[in-house]
């Protein structure tokens, strides 16, 4: 059972409070979520629980301790310059790593902390940062590409937008300079507290991020991302398909071992991808996952979703799911961006789900 933890549902957490918390998505599945209540958690005072974000793979509590992400607020507020003459307004949820960063940066400088409650709107986010005068904040690419489609202006109050939880297209960033959104590309994990590497202002948009002071990097076997520092996980509970929870630190010698393949140049790191989205079709190796962005670029009319499917004669084979009829007809004629020995093999209009964030979720 989980012994000294609060379970959170609604309101958000006191930081300064001091106890752990298991903070999970209120709209998660009774099933699973009996099944979190019934685990064997390690008993680890002044810690937080939070699922990690991503799309596919076996279900993750991850545990990081009140100094960790106290380590990752730190470096953040001092790489933005936020004080406590700043005001937050938070648009993300609190059970993911983005959004209590968000509370934790602001309680560290004593800085005021809007909530923007309910589901995510746009106009509604645009209103509530002129109403409260915020100067910063956090958004996902998803969110970005909800404010230019309604050719949303920014408020002059708001001097930076940190954009995580996935790529920021340069593209995306154009159209919301254009519209002036000061947008902060960020690379970040909830396995190490929130941010890992952001932008600097002033800065012309680059795939090339600057390390935030508390992160160690380096690049290990296959070109993945391995980082040590101060705001990694302590540990996490692993839930798999069969029923059964297990305890395991990842860590080894200090080293995580993210996931992401990347590039390193001085104290700059430009991430490529995630490791697992490579497939090899027909004895060629492909990116998933780079694909997936540009037939989403030259989809205007809803969601893209590229799944790769194991294939007994090509090794694997790619699909496309779209959300409506007019994205099929969109995603039919960008062929183009395939090379022919990867052209997809299926298409398909179904609903795609999203995450907390927003981010697109493949069907499985």
């Amino acid at each position: 059972m989980v012994r000294g933890v609060c379970l959170w549902k609604e309101e958000p957490p006191d930081w300064g409070a001091g106890s752990s918390s298991l903070l999970l998505n209120p709209r998660m599945q009774d099933a699973l979520r009996q099944r979190i209540l019934d685990a064997d958690f390690p008993d680890l005072p002044d810690h937080v629980w939070l699922a990690t974000s991503g799309t596919s793979g076996r279900f993750k509590l991850v545990a990081l301790a009140r100094q960790a992400m106290e380590a990752s607020a730190r470096a953040v507020n001092a790489h933005l310059g936020a004080s406590a003459q700043d005001v937050w307004i938070n648009p993300l949820p609190f059970f993911h790593v983005g959004g209590l960063g968000i509370l934790v940066r602001a309680h560290l400088t004593g800085s005021r902390c809007e909530l923007l409650h309910g589901a995510w709107d746009p106009q509604r986010f645009v209103d509530a940062v002129r109403r409260c005068g915020a100067t910063l904040s956090a958004l996902v690419p998803t969110q970005v590409h909800d404010l230019v489609k309604r050719g949303l202006p920014a408020p002059e109050c708001l001097r930076g937008v940190v954009v995580g939880g996935g790529l920021l297209t340069a593209d995306l960033f154009a159209r919301a300079a254009g519209l002036g959104w000061l947008l902060l590309p960020s690379y970040g994990l909830t396995e190490a507290a929130s941010q890992v590497a952001t932008a600097t202002f002033g800065r012309k948009p680059a795939m090339w991020l600057p390390l935030l002071s508390h992160m160690e990097a380096r690049v290990g076997e296959c070109g993945v991302l391995e980082l040590r520092g101060a705001s990694l996980l302590t540990g996490w509970m692993i839930f798999d398909g069969h029923g059964t929870a297990r305890w395991e630190d990842p860590k080894n010698g200090g080293w995580y071992r993210t996931g992401d393949r990347a590039e390193l140049r001085g104290g700059e790191v430009r991430v490529l991808g995630r490791a697992d989205d490579l497939v090899k079709i027909r004895g060629e190796l492909v990116d998933v996952a780079a694909l997936e962005r540009a037939l989403q670029e030259r989809v205007a009319s809803g969601l893209v979703v590229l799944r790769a499917e194991a294939n007994e004669r090509t090794g694997s084979m790619l699909s496309v799911c779209v959300e409506n009829e007019s994205a099929l007809t969109e995603a039919r004629s960008a062929l183009e961006i395939f090379p022919p020995f990867a052209r997809p093999e299926n298409f398909e209009v179904a609903p795609i789900e999203r995450s907390a964030l927003g981010k697109p979720m493949r069907p499985r």
